[in-house]
């Protein structure tokens, strides 16, 4: 029986993949690198620290990776942030979980501010029972520090009991790491063949399509 779903949340429950897209051209533009945006975008679920030195040479990324990074999260913030807008039906699929009492945490490698965020703009400060941010580990996707974080939020749950919701094959491969079966939704861009491929076990364009599927999903377990 299902007890708690994690969900990701760029590109998962707000519209940011495309802003988080841009601001990493900026910050390599900025630090003379011309990356074309499309290659950026199908980058984005994984950490700085696995991004970066996938698009530079490994002395460019000792060198100068830490400021890439920090140029794109301060242009992210003051240039973009206002700009996200959450998916529709987020706040109705987590009351239709907490009304089976179900288990919800957030699983976000976004910084902890931006994260709060992301929790008023959806409104479901009160429906979320936890949330992990990178602040809170050392590795980002495709590692499992986030999920196995946000597990240990879990106190008595066991990943058997624990489903993930993530956009990219980035959350799925994260999440198979440490045994975590991941639905997957098309709304970070990433297309059904390429979640299922990373091993989402069922995939939904969004996640009012999840929530109008719910009885038949695997969260209705």
């Amino acid at each position: 029986m299902l007890k708690a779903v994690i969900f990701d949340v760029d590109g998962t429950l707000v519209d940011s993949v495309a802003l988080h897209a841009q601001a990493w051209q900026k910050a390599f533009q900025h630090y003379g690198h011309e990356i074309p945006y499309e290659q950026l975008r199908h980058q984005i679920g994984k950490g700085s620290e696995y991004i970066i030195p996938d698009l530079i040479s490994q002395a460019e990324f000792e060198q100068i990776g830490d400021r890439i990074a920090e140029y794109r999260k301060e242009y992210y913030q003051r240039e973009l942030l206002s700009q996200v807008r959450p998916f529709e039906k987020v706040q109705e699929l987590f009351k239709r979980l907490k009304a089976e009492d179900k288990m919800i945490v957030l699983a976000s490698s976004a910084r902890q501010e931006t994260l709060e965020h992301y929790k008023q703009l959806l409104q479901i400060e009160e429906l979320v029972d936890g949330a992990t941010s990178t602040d809170d580990v050392e590795k980002s996707k495709p590692e499992p520090d986030i999920f196995q974080t946000a597990l240990d939020k879990l106190e008595g749950i066991t990943i058997g009991e624990t489903i993930v919701v993530g956009d990219s094959p980035y959350d799925a491969q994260a999440a198979s790491k440490i045994n975590l079966r991941t639905v997957g939704v098309l709304c970070g861009g990433f297309s059904e063949a390429e979640l299922k491929e990373a091993g989402c076990m069922a995939v939904y364009r969004d996640p009012a399509d999840l929530l109008a599927q719910y009885a038949a999903s695997p969260l209705s377990q």
